[in-house]
């Protein structure tokens, strides 16, 4: 079967899918060649490569969230009553930490 398209992206990783999914939105045909998309702990293969899983921006996630914590240590220092604040899961931004659907859904 053969298939034409508009734009070939080489490596699906986080440059590539990005490339593949603007030129998509610019109307172009795109196809997107991953020779060793990521792993997941399903064994299911992801775009993104490791940066995107669970390399560079899921430990900068970490990182982020464990300087929140440190802060929150310290709001007394800063005048602030730890005990009149809360938390709900449902506050939190989703689309900072995937499983991996939203980029694959984008490739379909």
């Amino acid at each position: 079967m053969s298939q034409q398209f508009d734009v070939l992206v080489i490596g699906g990783g986080p440059g590539g899918y990005v490339a593949a999914i603007r030129a998509a939105q610019l109307g172009f045909k795109v196809a997107c060649c991953e020779s060793n998309p990521y792993a997941d702990p399903k064994g299911q293969p992801r775009l993104g490569g490791t940066c995107l899983n669970v390399g560079c921006i899921p430990s900068k996630a970490l990182l982020h969230a464990a300087n929140v914590i440190d802060e929150a240590a310290h709001a007394k220092d800063y005048g602030i009553d730890p005990n009149k604040l809360y938390y709900t899961p449902q506050g939190r931004p989703t689309h900072l930490v995937s499983d991996g659907t939203p980029i694959t859904d984008l490739f379909a």
